[in-house]
Parts: C-alpha cells; sequence; structure tokens
C-alpha cells in the first residue's frame, strides 16, 4: 500500500498522531551516555561491508530482510578520505 486510507480511518472516528521526531531534544543525552559507555550503538550493527559495495546492503535493508537492522560502511584500505560530489 502506498496511501494511508484517511477517509476509512475518519469514517470509524480514529485518531491518528503523527509528526518527526525531535532529534535535537535527544542527540546531547545520547552522546553523553555513549561517552559514558552506558550503551553501546555497535550493538545495533547487524552488517558490515565496503563503502563500494553500497547499493546491494540497502536493497536490502529497504526490502526488510532478516538481520539487515543497522550497516556500517568503511572505506577500502588505502583509498583515502571520501569526498564529496
Amino acid at each position: 500500500m502506498k496511501h494511508f486510507p484517511i477517509g476509512d480511518a475518519m469514517n470509524k472516528n480514529l485518531k491518528v498522531n503523527m509528526g518527526n521526531c525531535n532529534h535535537r531534544a535527544y542527540i546531547p543525552k545520547l552522546v553523553d551516555l555513549v561517552r559514558m559507555n552506558a550503551i553501546r550503538p555497535s550493538r545495533l550493527l547487524t552488517q558490515q561491508g565496503p563503502l563500494t559495495d553500497v547499493i546491494d546492503p540497502h536493497k536490502n535493508f529497504d526490502k526488510r530482510e532478516a538481520a539487515w537492522v543497522k550497516v556500517t560502511l568503511e572505506p577500502s584500505p588505502g583509498s583515502g578520505p571520501v569526498k564529496a560530489a
């Protein structure tokens, strides 16, 4: 489904709340927790691969393949810094 059935929800008197996460409110506290080793974001990383192989990981993540929670892509050794296009 590519749309939300807003009319059906309205006819059923459903209340829908939505909005974006206020990231700026959470980031400082999360950074402090990482610094104190209270949380370890690396435990969320389920896949690793080279930066040159970015298409397949995105496809697998987009398809919600099993075990694709968070992916880290690293530059190849000796490739130098990654430059913006």
